[in-house]
């Protein structure tokens, strides 16, 4: 029988404009539904496949290495210590532990029947597949982060252990009187803030000659904590 979407209303066979909106009738409600139902699935198959694509990407892309000039390495960029990566991660799992579980919860009240929504039948067991989809993505991705989480902790305690040997091995060869005279020595005319910049240029210069560091910018960071150290107590 033809049917108005709009007006919700069936009419008898050879009709084709709904008598109260005027809008053009469908083949039928049966019809209908099935298509609507069909555009929702592409929907949520397209709203899958982009987010599972985002997660996969953020979970493989290595951050890009900056050009570094000729010489003593510039960073333009704060390290970021493997222990605040830890928190990141920490943050980011409960937040999609959170959102998975709002959304499986949303989709069970719906099931059950403690939320009624004015849908048809079976409009209403599309948006529980969608929402019970969108739930098992997010907890799947919130459990994917733990395990990121637990890998990172593993590698933070490895990388506090390795900080506290080399400011160990930088202390024990360096004070803040000997590293005076070694700037004094090449920047005799320096002083006041220009002064802290050549410290901690020399004492980044120490870690890239005496150890094999990762990257320029721990060097950086071990040199702020030297300096911090020597001079700011």
């Amino acid at each position: 029988m033809p049917y108005c979407p709009k007006c919700d209303m069936e009419f008898v066979k050879g009709i084709t404009t709904c008598t109260d909106c005027k809008e053009p009738l469908v083949e039928s409600k049966e019809a209908w539904e099935a298509e609507k139902e069909k555009r929702m699935a592409e929907k949520a198959a397209d709203l899958f496949e982009a987010m599972s694509a985002s997660y996969s990407a953020e979970m493989t892309t290595e951050p890009e290495e900056s050009s570094m000039p000729e010489g003593r390495p510039r960073p333009s960029f704060a390290y970021v210590t493997k222990r605040q990566k830890c928190e990141d991660l920490r943050s980011s799992c409960f937040a999609f532990f959170l959102v998975g579980g709002i959304c499986a919860a949303c989709s069970a009240a719906c099931l059950a029947g403690p939320i009624r929504l004015p849908l048809t039948s079976g409009a209403r067991l599309m948006l529980q597949a969608v929402t019970a989809g969108l739930g098992l993505i997010f907890l799947l991705i919130a459990f994917r982060t733990r395990s990121a989480l637990l890998l990172m902790q593993k590698q933070a305690d490895e990388e506090e252990r390795r900080t506290e040997e080399l400011l160990a091995w930088f202390l024990d060869g360096w004070d803040a009187a000997r590293l005076d005279r070694a700037v004094s020595e090449e920047y005799p005319d320096v002083s006041g803030p220009e002064m802290d910049l050549k410290r901690l240029d020399r004492i980044q210069d120490i870690f890239i000659t005496g150890q094999d560091l990762p990257e320029p910018s721990y060097a950086e960071y071990l040199s702020e904590q030297i300096f911090e150290t020597l001079y700011e107590p």
